[in-house]
């Protein structure tokens, strides 16, 4: 008769399993992350291009007055969008109130150059309607991921150096169990 049966556990840790592990999920939403990145990476490029292009070479069927401003205005806020996507993912450059203040004025700048290019010249800024859409969808995904984080971190759950690599699914809460009996 083992002395080591009659024991009693600590609370909390009978037949409490191992936790999960939590590398796949860590490597697919670094992956995701990087994806949505790169995505609005890539329409800074293209509208950096855009813009040198119609610079260099101007469309003579479009109004160039009003296309000039349409691509400073959405050209500025792709750049400030991929900006601000490194800066919730993989390089916090920016504090909290700074990007704050970035996002407002990537925002407004978007949607400012959007409707210049919709109200004045029609169909001529379709795709650049487009790019900015995919950009924003990608951004607004990693802008979710950015506060499910911070949440976690002002709880407790997460270092501040924490990447979103390395973050860890934040804990359920327990049950709780009254104690005594029912009131009188």
């Amino acid at each position: 008769m083992g002395g080591d049966s009659n024991r009693r556990q600590p609370a909390g840790q009978r037949g409490k399993p191992a936790p999960p592990s939590r590398v796949g999920h860590t490597r697919m939403r670094s992956g995701t992350l990087s994806l949505l990145v790169l995505v609005d990476f890539i329409v800074a490029v293209m509208m950096v291009y855009t813009s040198a292009q119609f610079i260099v070479d101007p469309d003579p069927t479009v109004e160039a007055g009003p296309m000039y401003v349409v691509l400073a205005l959405t050209t500025g806020a792709a750049l400030l969008m991929f900006f601000m996507a490194l800066n919730a993912s993989f390089l916090p450059l920016v504090t909290p109130e700074g990007a704050r203040n970035v996002r407002l004025v990537m925002w407004t700048m978007g949607a400012t150059g959007v409707i210049t290019g919709v109200l004045t010249l029609g169909a001529d800024v379709e795709t650049i309607v487009m790019r900015l859409f995919v950009a924003a969808l990608a951004f607004i995904f990693i802008r979710v991921q950015e506060s499910r984080l911070e949440r976690a971190r002002r709880r407790g759950v997460l270092e501040p150096g924490t990447t979103a690599q390395e973050a860890p699914a934040p804990p359920r809460p327990k049950a709780r169990q009254r104690r005594g009996g029912r009131k009188h």
